[in-house]
């Protein structure tokens, strides 16, 4: 890797990254890249890997990656420190950054820069940070020289994930985020589970997420919000719910979750855990 970039990554605590030429990037959003992109033609890709791991947090009712501010604040934050130093380190060149929203499939792009390999739930996982991790990019129309594509990292393809998943088809993390009425499963599944915002149990039961470092970036270290209430949550004024990352969804998607949450038998995730996902027949 480029020292400068390398020097200006370690300053942020980012030990993952790679550079990849933008063509082994699938674009999967050109309408994003159309309006956001205003340099010259892209040339290079620096894929970032991000941990956010900052312990196991039982009592949690919340996914841990919703455990500290959006991590949306994070990239903006970053971007904003990261991008003048670029600009500023190679004049008359462009650089623009993205995370989550972004006009290619991270994944697939952050694998090829050798942070990961990809699970059997299309998670990245990283040999240091495990699935725990946030993936971002800079683009740019600088042609940087490409670091080895070689993926690290192992996933043992054990089924682990797959058989803790409580669902048979789709996400349970993605049903916590719906919108307007609740079905009966996603009820069922909050009330046993005991989250109500995302699930966390494809990640717990990996074995490549056993013993893995936590994350050096304060950012996902402080401010941290374990277990949620409704009145927390009723109390919090527009600013502060903000910086969450279930703000997106507005206090009445949460405030639907804890109430079907506190109206029925309440469980852990680790209770749901060891049990034998029931199939539809059962």
């Amino acid at each position: 890797m480029d020292t400068i970039i390398r020097k200006l990554l370690d300053d942020e605590k980012i030990e993952y990254a790679g550079i990849i030429p933008f063509s082994e990037c699938r674009v999967i959003n050109p309408s994003l890249l159309e309006r956001t992109w205003t340099g010259g033609e892209i040339r290079s890709a620096i894929m970032l890997c991000v941990p956010y791991y900052s312990g196991e947090h039982e009592g949690r009712n919340v996914s841990l990656y919703a455990v500290p501010r959006d991590y949306h604040l994070y990239f903006r934050e970053l971007y904003a420190r990261l991008i003048p130093r670029l600009c500023e380190a190679f004049p008359g060149f462009s650089f623009r950054g993205y995370a989550d929203s972004s006009p290619i499939g991270e994944t697939g792009a952050a694998a090829k820069a050798g942070l990961g390999v990809i699970g059997d739930k299309f998670q990245l996982i990283n040999p240091r940070y495990g699935s725990y991790t946030f993936i971002g990019e800079i683009l740019t129309d600088f042609a940087f020289r490409s670091d080895d594509l070689v993926p690290v990292g192992l996933c043992c393809h054990c089924g682990a994930c797959s058989e803790a998943c409580p669902v048979q088809e789709g996400c349970f993390s993605e049903m916590t985020q719906r919108k307007g009425e609740m079905d009966p499963e996603t009820a069922r599944l909050i009330r046993e589970t005991g989250m109500v915002w995302g699930c966390d149990l494809c990640r717990t039961c990996c074995p490549m997420n056993r013993n893995i470092a936590l994350t050096p970036i304060p950012f996902f270290r402080e401010a941290l919000t374990l277990r949620i209430t409704e009145a927390e949550i009723a109390a919090m004024d527009k600013n502060t719910f903000r910086t969450r990352a279930y703000s997106w969804r507005g206090k009445g998607t949460l405030l639907r979750n804890l109430a079907v949450y506190e109206s029925g038998e309440m469980g852990t995730g680790a209770d749901f855990a060891g049990r034998k996902r029931e199939s539809p027949t059962e």
